[in-house]
């Protein structure tokens, strides 16, 4: 697995646990749904800024998004 799939597996798992829609996420992201679908399909990657307001908006760590560094 590469770097993209693993950010693209934990975003889409920390959407799942916190019971939020991709577009609810996306909107307190404010980016367009796609933006996240490219997030949760492993097409991009966020941003740090926009790790970090993931980290606020699904109640996670900046790890919990990019994986444990090993």
């Amino acid at each position: 697995m590469d770097f993209r799939e693993l950010v693209a597996k934990n975003i889409n798992e920390l959407i799942r646990v916190s019971g939020k829609s991709k577009t609810q996420v996306a909107n307190e992201l404010r980016v367009k749904p796609a933006t996240v679908t490219e997030y949760t399909s492993g097409k991009a990657l966020p941003s740090l800024e926009k790790a970090k307001q993931l980290c606020v908006i699904l109640t996670c760590t900046y790890e919990d998004i990019m994986g444990p560094l090993e």
